[in-house]
């Protein structure tokens, strides 16, 4: 893996993670620090699975 490609690859995760986070905070009532730690915890995970889930559909 190129240096190029691993930095598309992260930003990718990024980009998943922040959307994911947010969407966690807004379905969610209270907002507390476990709250936001368990649901960017979920979103990191679902990121990783979403990055691949779309790259096994794009496989070259």
């Amino acid at each position: 893996m190129n240096r190029r490609t691993a930095l598309l690859a992260v930003g990718e995760w990024l980009v998943w993670w922040a959307a994911l986070t947010l969407l966690w905070l807004v379905l969610i009532s209270t907002v507390d620090t476990l709250e936001w730690v368990v649901g960017a915890t979920a979103a990191a995970v679902t990121a990783l699975a979403a990055r691949a889930a779309r790259r096994a559909v794009n496989w070259r």
